[in-house]
């Protein structure tokens, strides 16, 4: 990711190469300042499991003022492109044989959702990761290099976090913070994995994970995130409508409560 810079003087002449962001690559991420970005996924076999069912949730978000899409695999990416034309951060999902997800697993896939048209990629940046055929800190200058694009580094820890700054990513998101070995089986924000992050690193920082009410954004972006993501929250009504149902349940239960003797 630089530019050839060539200076002439009267004796000869001199090539120079700089490592220079270019801007237009970094206008993406720019763009996302201060927005909801929305995700528009459905896990295999889910019933909105379906391109066209999952661009007409994209479109709906965007009329209700989103400012970018999550996506998961090409098709879909290039199915919510010819919708707009705002940020789309892509991803590319595979699973190992003990069920393990990865996100982005391969300079392969970064490939081909960016040519699916996704501006910025979407790269398991957690330590678990390293110890692969292909670790992110060689696919992240490949993103840079050849395909251009900026890469979003989605982390479960600080310490994920500083080693996907110091290896080039352009920002990073607690996508994966529940979904690893030490951090597994958390289901709400840490606000503490958050603030430090904000305090530690000099890239942008975006909130993405167990967000489910609206004052949970304000108070993400008033803390300084970059952005803020949500899913299932917004495109998921079967976890939706399973919040809802909780709720009757202990309805129903003080309702039992106040009628016994």
């Amino acid at each position: 990711m630089g530019c050839s810079i060539e200076l002439l003087t009267k004796s000869r002449e001199i090539s120079i190469v700089f490592s220079l962001p270019v801007a237009s690559e970094q206008r993406a991420l720019q763009a996302l300042r201060g927005s909801l970005v929305v995700s528009c996924q459905a896990p295999h076999g889910d019933p909105l499991d379906d391109t066209e069912t999952l661009t007409h949730i994209a479109v709906s978000v965007l009329q209700g003022g989103a400012g970018g899409l999550r996506a998961e695999g090409a098709e879909r990416i290039a199915s919510f492109r010819t919708e707009t034309m705002l940020p789309i951060i892509g991803l590319l999902k595979t699973q190992d044989r003990d069920g393990r997800v990865y996100i982005t697993p391969d300079f392969k896939s970064a490939r081909e959702i960016s040519d699916a048209g996704a501006d910025i990629i979407a790269l398991d940046c957690t330590r678990r990761r390293l110890v692969e055929a292909e670790p992110w800190t060689e696919i992240i200058p490949r993103i840079h290099e050849e395909l251009r694009r900026p890469v979003l580094a989605d982390i479960a820890t600080l310490e994920d976090a500083l080693a996907a700054e110091a290896a080039g990513a352009d920002a990073v998101a607690s996508t994966l913070y529940g979904y690893t070995a030490d951090t597994e089986g958390a289901r709400t924000i840490s606000w503490a994995l958050l603030d430090s992050l904000l305090n530690r690193l000099k890239i942008p920082v975006i909130l993405e994970g167990h967000v489910r009410q609206p004052e949970e954004i304000g108070r993400a972006l008033q803390s300084g995130v970059h952005a803020v993501v949500v899913g299932a929250a917004i495109t998921c009504p079967k976890s939706i409508t399973a919040r809802f149902v909780a709720a009757t349940k202990l309805g129903n239960g003080r309702e039992s409560l106040t009628q016994s003797p």
